[in-house]
């Protein structure tokens, strides 16, 4: 992959459909891989649902029971399990393969920032479900679950409860990686500080959306998740002229500014 000016590769190099080829094979392994961990994962859901699942909901609130509505409900929320459980035990695989697709377009002082940033990616995915588990989601259960009780008693369907939780998680897991993204963004050449800052008026109205409708529609929740993110995107200015300066040392680079409120 010598999409890079003076990028080290192969000396064979590699045509468009040559990349597209090497790249199906990487989402087929990719796949394989994820679905032999779906059906291993699925023999301990049970397991996963009793320990980890449903303590945001036990914990707060110990006497209330989730139903199923359909008679092969509970069958497919074990499914709901396995297959999440699988996409996020299997993420250091997918991101290896990622990178490893990669590793032919990069200089080679760059190939050596790949366990690096590798294990990065781990951290941030990890920093990000820590984050919806221990805060966000705990919040969310309570506020609605006792919001107009005195109305109607609250009973909640597994699989609704299951994909509510699972969803909560690898969405913020998947947007804990924007440091991550904007480090390799600047490293290549795309991005650069000063164009994060000039939008960063629009990145925040695109975070309040975002935030609007990956969380429960309630501003308390849409608040909770929405100030992280900006966090995120002030750090990401950050990397990012890291990133850029590693780029090109010779370029003249204003230091990152704080937002100024």
């Amino acid at each position: 992959m010598n999409w890079r000016k003076g990028a080290e590769h192969d000396p064979k190099e590699m045509g468009f459909l040559d990349h597209l080829e090497e790249l199906r094979w990487v989402l087929i392994r990719a796949g394989i891989v994820l679905i032999l961990l779906a059906i291993v994962v699925f023999n301990f859901s049970g397991w996963i649902f009793d320990t980890i699942i449903i303590r945001p909901l036990s914990t707060q609130f110990p006497d209330m029971e989730l139903i199923f509505l359909k008679p092969a409900g509970n069958l497919l929320a074990m499914m709901n399990i396995s297959m999440w459980s699988a996409f996020i035990l299997g993420l250091p695989y997918v991101a290896w393969e990622i990178w490893r697709f990669v590793v032919p377009g990069l200089f080679q002082h760059e190939r050596r920032l790949i366990p690096v940033l590798m294990g990065v990616t781990v951290l941030c995915f990890a920093a990000g479900t820590a984050m919806a588990y221990f805060v966000i989601i705990p919040y969310a259960l309570h506020f609605f679950l006792t919001f107009g009780a005195e109305m109607a008693v609250p009973t909640i369907e597994i699989k609704e409860y299951i994909s509510f939780v699972l969803r909560m998680i690898i969405v913020f897991g998947v947007i804990f990686e924007l440091p991550v993204v904007s480090f390799v963004l600047a490293r290549i050449g795309l991005i650069t500080p000063k164009l994060l800052r000039k939008i960063r008026a629009y990145a925040v109205f695109t975070i309040a959306v975002l935030s609007a409708v990956m969380t429960p529609q309630d501003p308390v929740t849409m608040i909770m998740a929405m100030v992280p993110l900006v966090v995120l995107y002030e750090i990401s200015i950050l990397v990012a002229w890291v990133g850029r300066r590693r780029y090109d040392p010779d370029e003249e680079e204003e230091s990152p500014e704080p937002a100024n409120g």
